[in-house]
Protein backbone atom coordinates (compact mmCIF):
# COMPACT_ATOMS: atom_id res chain seq x y z
CA UNK A 1 0.00 0.00 0.00
CA UNK A 2 1.28 3.41 -0.99
CA UNK A 3 2.37 5.44 2.05
CA UNK A 4 1.05 8.76 0.37
CA UNK A 5 -2.67 9.36 -0.89
CA UNK A 6 -3.66 9.31 -4.63
CA UNK A 7 -5.04 12.81 -4.62
CA UNK A 8 -1.20 14.17 -3.03
CA UNK A 9 0.52 12.36 -5.72
CA UNK A 10 -1.28 14.00 -8.28
CA UNK A 11 -0.61 17.24 -6.76
CA UNK A 12 3.03 16.64 -6.76
CA UNK A 13 3.34 15.70 -10.01
CA UNK A 14 1.12 18.78 -11.11
CA UNK A 15 3.65 21.45 -9.01
CA UNK A 16 6.32 19.33 -10.85
CA UNK A 17 4.82 19.35 -14.79
CA UNK A 18 4.18 23.39 -13.80
CA UNK A 19 7.52 23.82 -12.88
CA UNK A 20 9.42 22.49 -16.06
CA UNK A 21 7.21 23.90 -18.26
CA UNK A 22 8.55 27.28 -16.46
CA UNK A 23 11.76 26.49 -17.28
CA UNK A 24 11.65 25.77 -20.74
CA UNK A 25 13.46 28.66 -22.83
CA UNK A 26 11.21 31.15 -24.65
CA UNK A 27 11.11 31.72 -28.61
CA UNK A 28 11.99 35.21 -29.56
CA UNK A 29 11.68 36.42 -32.90
CA UNK A 30 13.90 38.81 -34.85
CA UNK A 31 10.53 41.16 -34.77
CA UNK A 32 11.16 41.48 -31.33
CA UNK A 33 14.14 42.81 -30.85
CA UNK A 34 15.01 46.38 -29.15
CA UNK A 35 17.19 48.66 -31.00
CA UNK A 36 20.05 49.86 -28.64
CA UNK A 37 20.47 53.48 -27.32
CA UNK A 38 22.10 55.49 -29.99
CA UNK A 39 23.56 57.76 -27.50
CA UNK A 40 25.66 60.63 -28.08
CA UNK A 41 27.56 61.47 -31.12
CA UNK A 42 31.56 61.24 -31.84
CA UNK A 43 33.39 64.20 -30.99
CA UNK A 44 37.52 64.67 -31.46
CA UNK A 45 38.92 63.82 -28.59
CA UNK A 46 40.53 67.16 -27.60
CA UNK A 47 41.46 68.98 -24.35
CA UNK A 48 42.40 72.78 -23.94
CA UNK A 49 45.97 72.05 -24.80
CA UNK A 50 45.16 70.78 -28.45
CA UNK A 51 44.71 73.70 -30.39
CA UNK A 52 48.13 74.91 -28.79
CA UNK A 53 49.47 71.83 -30.20
CA UNK A 54 48.32 72.69 -33.51
CA UNK A 55 49.38 76.10 -33.81
CA UNK A 56 53.19 74.63 -33.54
CA UNK A 57 52.71 72.61 -37.30
CA UNK A 58 53.02 75.58 -39.54
CA UNK A 59 56.50 76.23 -37.33
CA UNK A 60 57.97 72.75 -36.88
CA UNK A 61 55.60 70.42 -39.03
CA UNK A 62 58.11 70.19 -41.80
CA UNK A 63 58.71 66.77 -43.57
CA UNK A 64 61.78 67.45 -45.60
CA UNK A 65 65.58 66.24 -45.73
CA UNK A 66 66.57 68.24 -42.53
CA UNK A 67 63.41 67.53 -40.50
CA UNK A 68 64.20 65.66 -36.91
CA UNK A 69 62.20 62.52 -36.94
CA UNK A 70 60.33 61.16 -33.32
CA UNK A 71 59.50 57.74 -32.30
CA UNK A 72 57.61 56.75 -29.09
CA UNK A 73 58.48 54.09 -27.03
CA UNK A 74 56.88 52.59 -23.28
CA UNK A 75 55.10 55.25 -21.28
CA UNK A 76 54.07 52.60 -18.40
CA UNK A 77 51.96 53.06 -15.19
CA UNK A 78 54.55 53.22 -12.53
CA UNK A 79 51.74 53.97 -9.86
CA UNK A 80 50.78 50.59 -9.03
CA UNK A 81 47.17 51.69 -8.54
CA UNK A 82 45.09 48.53 -9.31
CA UNK A 83 42.02 46.34 -7.49
CA UNK A 84 40.88 42.86 -7.71
CA UNK A 85 37.58 44.03 -9.40
CA UNK A 86 38.31 47.05 -11.65
CA UNK A 87 41.83 46.50 -12.60
CA UNK A 88 44.30 49.18 -13.12
CA UNK A 89 42.95 52.91 -12.30
CA UNK A 90 44.97 54.39 -14.40
CA UNK A 91 44.66 54.08 -18.18
CA UNK A 92 47.44 51.90 -19.78
CA UNK A 93 47.40 54.06 -23.13
CA UNK A 94 49.97 56.75 -22.14
CA UNK A 95 52.24 56.05 -25.19
CA UNK A 96 49.76 56.58 -27.60
CA UNK A 97 48.36 59.56 -26.23
CA UNK A 98 51.91 61.03 -26.26
CA UNK A 99 52.07 59.37 -30.33
CA UNK A 100 48.17 61.50 -30.98
CA UNK A 101 49.95 64.36 -29.05
CA UNK A 102 53.13 64.42 -31.61
CA UNK A 103 50.76 63.95 -34.64
CA UNK A 104 48.69 67.51 -33.58
CA UNK A 105 52.70 68.98 -34.11
CA UNK A 106 52.89 67.68 -37.32
CA UNK A 107 56.03 66.77 -36.63
CA UNK A 108 57.94 63.26 -38.76
CA UNK A 109 56.80 60.12 -36.57
CA UNK A 110 58.18 56.67 -37.11
CA UNK A 111 56.62 53.53 -35.49
CA UNK A 112 58.42 51.96 -32.74
CA UNK A 113 56.06 51.32 -30.38
CA UNK A 114 54.34 48.23 -31.98
CA UNK A 115 56.41 46.55 -34.81
CA UNK A 116 54.58 42.82 -34.70
CA UNK A 117 53.29 43.45 -38.67
CA UNK A 118 56.55 44.48 -40.18
CA UNK A 119 58.31 42.16 -38.59
CA UNK A 120 56.11 39.18 -39.57
CA UNK A 121 56.34 41.02 -43.18
CA UNK A 122 60.12 40.97 -43.11
CA UNK A 123 60.21 37.40 -42.56
CA UNK A 124 57.89 37.08 -44.84
CA UNK A 125 59.41 38.94 -47.66
CA UNK A 126 62.98 36.85 -46.13
CA UNK A 127 61.44 34.17 -47.29
CA UNK A 128 60.08 35.16 -50.41
CA UNK A 129 56.56 34.55 -49.17
CA UNK A 130 55.08 37.68 -50.11
CA UNK A 131 54.39 40.14 -52.96
CA UNK A 132 53.38 43.36 -53.41
CA UNK A 133 52.07 42.50 -57.34
CA UNK A 134 49.95 40.03 -56.80
CA UNK A 135 48.91 39.33 -60.55
CA UNK A 136 52.91 39.41 -61.63
CA UNK A 137 53.78 37.30 -58.38
CA UNK A 138 56.91 38.40 -58.07
CA UNK A 139 58.25 38.51 -54.11
CA UNK A 140 58.91 41.44 -52.46
CA UNK A 141 62.19 42.49 -52.41
CA UNK A 142 64.10 43.32 -49.63
CA UNK A 143 66.45 46.67 -49.83
CA UNK A 144 69.08 48.22 -47.74
CA UNK A 145 68.64 51.58 -45.66
CA UNK A 146 64.75 51.18 -46.67
CA UNK A 147 63.46 52.07 -43.27
CA UNK A 148 63.85 55.43 -41.75
CA UNK A 149 65.37 56.16 -38.40
CA UNK A 150 64.55 58.14 -35.44
CA UNK A 151 66.39 61.25 -34.32
CA UNK A 152 64.55 61.46 -31.00
CA UNK A 153 62.03 59.49 -28.76
CA UNK A 154 60.12 60.38 -26.00
CA UNK A 155 59.24 57.42 -22.99
CA UNK A 156 58.80 57.85 -19.76
CA UNK A 157 55.33 57.17 -17.25
CA UNK A 158 52.59 57.66 -14.97
CA UNK A 159 54.35 58.26 -11.80
CA UNK A 160 51.87 59.62 -8.85
CA UNK A 161 48.07 59.21 -8.86
CA UNK A 162 47.14 60.64 -5.38
CA UNK A 163 43.50 60.77 -3.88
CA UNK A 164 42.06 62.62 -1.63
CA UNK A 165 44.14 65.65 -1.23
CA UNK A 166 41.64 67.54 0.02
CA UNK A 167 38.33 67.09 0.51
CA UNK A 168 35.18 68.97 2.65
CA UNK A 169 31.12 69.57 3.01
CA UNK A 170 28.97 72.12 3.76
CA UNK A 171 25.35 70.09 5.54
CA UNK A 172 22.15 72.08 6.48
CA UNK A 173 18.40 71.45 7.27
CA UNK A 174 15.82 73.81 8.20
CA UNK A 175 12.60 72.16 9.82
CA UNK A 176 11.47 69.56 6.85
CA UNK A 177 14.64 71.07 4.36
CA UNK A 178 18.15 69.99 4.05
CA UNK A 179 20.55 70.44 1.52
CA UNK A 180 24.56 69.17 1.48
CA UNK A 181 27.52 69.94 -0.34
CA UNK A 182 30.42 68.15 -0.79
CA UNK A 183 33.92 68.55 -3.03
CA UNK A 184 37.50 66.48 -3.33
CA UNK A 185 40.64 67.19 -5.11
CA UNK A 186 43.35 64.44 -6.61
CA UNK A 187 45.90 64.63 -8.89
CA UNK A 188 47.95 62.88 -11.28
CA UNK A 189 51.40 63.04 -12.37
CA UNK A 190 53.55 62.50 -15.68
CA UNK A 191 57.63 62.15 -15.88
CA UNK A 192 58.42 61.65 -19.91
CA UNK A 193 62.07 62.52 -21.38
CA UNK A 194 63.06 63.42 -25.12
CA UNK A 195 66.14 60.86 -25.60
CA UNK A 196 68.57 61.19 -28.80
CA UNK A 197 68.24 58.35 -30.04
CA UNK A 198 72.14 57.87 -31.84
CA UNK A 199 74.05 59.44 -28.68
CA UNK A 200 71.15 58.44 -26.08
CA UNK A 201 71.50 61.38 -24.58
CA UNK A 202 68.59 62.57 -22.63
CA UNK A 203 67.82 66.19 -24.20
CA UNK A 204 64.57 67.07 -22.45
CA UNK A 205 62.61 66.43 -19.34
CA UNK A 206 59.10 67.43 -18.00
CA UNK A 207 57.02 66.66 -14.65
CA UNK A 208 53.89 67.70 -14.94
CA UNK A 209 51.21 67.13 -12.60
CA UNK A 210 46.95 67.98 -12.95
CA UNK A 211 44.14 68.27 -10.10
CA UNK A 212 41.14 66.57 -10.22
CA UNK A 213 37.72 68.19 -9.09
CA UNK A 214 34.95 66.40 -7.88
CA UNK A 215 31.95 67.77 -6.57
CA UNK A 216 28.60 66.38 -5.21
CA UNK A 217 24.96 68.64 -4.20
CA UNK A 218 21.97 66.35 -2.72
CA UNK A 219 18.72 68.37 -1.40
CA UNK A 220 15.57 66.80 0.25
CA UNK A 221 12.49 67.52 1.86
CA UNK A 222 11.00 64.79 4.80
CA UNK A 223 8.08 65.28 7.00
CA UNK A 224 5.76 62.77 8.43
CA UNK A 225 2.16 63.35 8.40
CA UNK A 226 -0.41 61.74 10.44
CA UNK A 227 -1.98 60.35 7.56
CA UNK A 228 1.36 59.53 5.25
CA UNK A 229 5.06 60.45 4.85
CA UNK A 230 6.78 62.19 2.72
CA UNK A 231 10.01 62.27 1.07
CA UNK A 232 11.79 63.55 -1.79
CA UNK A 233 15.64 63.68 -2.39
CA UNK A 234 17.80 65.18 -5.67
CA UNK A 235 21.44 64.94 -5.82
CA UNK A 236 23.89 65.64 -8.14
CA UNK A 237 27.85 64.59 -8.89
CA UNK A 238 30.24 65.89 -11.28
CA UNK A 239 34.01 64.92 -11.70
CA UNK A 240 36.63 65.74 -14.18
CA UNK A 241 37.57 62.68 -16.22
CA UNK A 242 40.87 60.74 -14.66
CA UNK A 243 41.83 59.34 -18.24
CA UNK A 244 41.10 62.86 -19.67
CA UNK A 245 43.48 64.49 -17.30
CA UNK A 246 45.88 62.09 -18.40
CA UNK A 247 46.07 63.42 -21.77
CA UNK A 248 45.91 67.08 -20.76
CA UNK A 249 49.01 66.48 -18.72
CA UNK A 250 50.86 64.51 -21.55
CA UNK A 251 49.69 67.19 -24.50
CA UNK A 252 51.23 70.20 -21.80
CA UNK A 253 54.35 68.25 -21.62
CA UNK A 254 54.81 67.26 -25.13
CA UNK A 255 54.11 71.26 -26.07
CA UNK A 256 56.33 72.22 -24.01
CA UNK A 257 59.27 69.91 -25.04
CA UNK A 258 58.54 71.03 -28.18
CA UNK A 259 58.79 74.19 -27.54
CA UNK A 260 61.83 73.85 -25.89
CA UNK A 261 63.77 72.48 -28.15
CA UNK A 262 63.06 74.45 -31.18
CA UNK A 263 63.38 77.29 -28.76
CA UNK A 264 60.33 79.04 -29.65
CA UNK A 265 58.64 81.13 -27.34
CA UNK A 266 55.33 79.37 -25.62
CA UNK A 267 53.38 82.23 -25.42
CA UNK A 268 53.17 83.20 -29.46
CA UNK A 269 50.89 79.99 -29.94
CA UNK A 270 48.72 80.73 -26.88
CA UNK A 271 48.27 84.14 -28.07
CA UNK A 272 47.36 82.90 -31.44
CA UNK A 273 44.42 80.41 -30.30
CA UNK A 274 43.35 83.78 -27.60
CA UNK A 275 42.77 85.35 -30.76
CA UNK A 276 40.97 82.60 -32.59
CA UNK A 277 38.88 82.76 -29.72
CA UNK A 278 38.53 86.17 -29.15
CA UNK A 279 37.11 86.10 -32.80
CA UNK A 280 34.75 83.35 -32.56
CA UNK A 281 33.31 85.05 -29.33
CA UNK A 282 32.77 88.25 -31.59
CA UNK A 283 30.24 86.12 -33.47
CA UNK A 284 26.49 85.82 -33.43
CA UNK A 285 26.48 84.52 -29.69
CA UNK A 286 22.49 83.04 -29.88
CA UNK A 287 24.01 80.41 -32.93
CA UNK A 288 26.51 78.51 -30.52
CA UNK A 289 27.47 74.99 -32.00
CA UNK A 290 28.77 71.93 -30.09
CA UNK A 291 32.25 72.66 -31.66
CA UNK A 292 31.94 76.60 -30.99
CA UNK A 293 35.36 76.89 -28.16
CA UNK A 294 34.12 79.37 -25.15
CA UNK A 295 35.31 82.61 -24.51
CA UNK A 296 37.77 83.94 -22.91
CA UNK A 297 37.04 84.74 -19.71
CA UNK A 298 37.06 88.69 -18.88
CA UNK A 299 38.17 90.00 -15.51
CA UNK A 300 37.63 93.75 -14.83
CA UNK A 301 39.92 95.05 -11.84
CA UNK A 302 38.85 97.86 -10.00
CA UNK A 303 39.94 101.08 -10.53
CA UNK A 304 43.75 102.53 -9.26
CA UNK A 305 44.99 106.33 -8.64
CA UNK A 306 46.75 106.04 -12.60
CA UNK A 307 42.87 107.17 -14.52
CA UNK A 308 45.04 107.79 -17.54
CA UNK A 309 45.15 103.70 -18.57
CA UNK A 310 42.32 101.37 -17.84
CA UNK A 311 43.29 97.55 -18.20
CA UNK A 312 41.32 94.79 -19.03
CA UNK A 313 42.20 91.19 -18.45
CA UNK A 314 41.85 88.54 -20.33
CA UNK A 315 42.50 84.77 -19.80
CA UNK A 316 42.58 82.24 -22.77
CA UNK A 317 40.19 78.98 -21.22
CA UNK A 318 42.43 76.72 -23.19
CA UNK A 319 45.79 78.25 -22.41
CA UNK A 320 45.50 79.97 -19.29
CA UNK A 321 47.08 82.84 -20.73
CA UNK A 322 46.76 86.52 -19.55
CA UNK A 323 46.27 89.32 -22.06
CA UNK A 324 46.43 92.61 -20.47
CA UNK A 325 44.54 95.30 -22.93
CA UNK A 326 45.39 99.16 -21.63
CA UNK A 327 43.44 101.46 -23.26
CA UNK A 328 44.17 105.08 -23.27
CA UNK A 329 41.35 107.92 -23.35
CA UNK A 330 43.60 110.58 -24.92
CA UNK A 331 42.74 111.20 -28.40
CA UNK A 332 46.59 111.60 -29.29
CA UNK A 333 47.04 107.96 -28.46
CA UNK A 334 44.08 106.84 -30.16
CA UNK A 335 46.01 104.56 -32.95
CA UNK A 336 47.50 102.32 -29.79
CA UNK A 337 44.36 102.34 -28.32
CA UNK A 338 44.79 98.67 -27.31
CA UNK A 339 48.17 97.26 -27.13
CA UNK A 340 48.08 93.98 -25.31
CA UNK A 341 50.73 92.67 -22.73
CA UNK A 342 50.93 89.09 -22.74
CA UNK A 343 51.78 87.95 -19.24
CA UNK A 344 52.02 83.97 -19.10
CA UNK A 345 50.75 81.87 -15.92
CA UNK A 346 53.84 80.34 -13.57
CA UNK A 347 54.03 77.02 -13.94
CA UNK A 348 51.45 76.66 -16.99
CA UNK A 349 53.77 78.26 -20.29
CA UNK A 350 57.13 77.82 -18.14
CA UNK A 351 58.22 81.06 -16.59
CA UNK A 352 56.37 84.40 -16.44
CA UNK A 353 57.10 86.85 -18.87
CA UNK A 354 55.91 90.75 -18.41
CA UNK A 355 56.38 93.92 -19.87
CA UNK A 356 58.48 96.64 -18.97
CA UNK A 357 56.12 98.94 -18.31
CA UNK A 358 54.16 96.42 -15.55
CA UNK A 359 55.51 97.77 -12.30
CA UNK A 360 52.78 97.57 -10.29
CA UNK A 361 49.42 95.22 -9.87
CA UNK A 362 51.96 92.57 -9.05
CA UNK A 363 49.51 91.11 -5.94
CA UNK A 364 46.33 91.78 -7.81
CA UNK A 365 47.55 89.81 -10.47
CA UNK A 366 48.76 87.20 -7.79
CA UNK A 367 45.51 86.99 -6.13
CA UNK A 368 43.30 87.10 -9.42
CA UNK A 369 45.80 83.98 -10.64
CA UNK A 370 44.76 82.18 -6.90
CA UNK A 371 40.88 83.18 -7.49
CA UNK A 372 41.03 81.24 -10.65
CA UNK A 373 43.44 78.11 -10.04
CA UNK A 374 44.14 77.58 -6.47
CA UNK A 375 46.97 77.22 -4.72
CA UNK A 376 49.09 75.33 -7.34
CA UNK A 377 52.87 74.11 -7.44
CA UNK A 378 54.99 76.31 -10.25
CA UNK A 379 56.32 74.07 -12.58
CA UNK A 380 59.87 75.22 -14.31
Amino acid sequence: MSRYPSYKIAFITAMAASASACTTLPSFSEAEYVSPLDGASVVENTTRYSSALECLKPMIGGRGPTAKRFAVGRVSDFTGKEDLVNGKRISQGAALMVISALAKTGVPIVERFDTNVADMELKYADNKLITDNPEGKAHRQILSASIPGSDYHIVGGITEVNYNIRSGSLETSFRFIGAAARYFVMNVAVDLRVVNTKTLEVVNTQSLQKQIIGTELNGGYFRLFSDGLADVNAAERTQEPIQKGLRMVIEHAVFKMMTEMNNLPAENCAYQSTLANTKAATKVATKATPTAKPAPIVLTPPPTSNTAQEDSVMIDPYTGEIIRDKKTSTASTAETATQGERTVLKGLFGTSSTSSQETTDTSKREMQEKMLWGNRPQIR
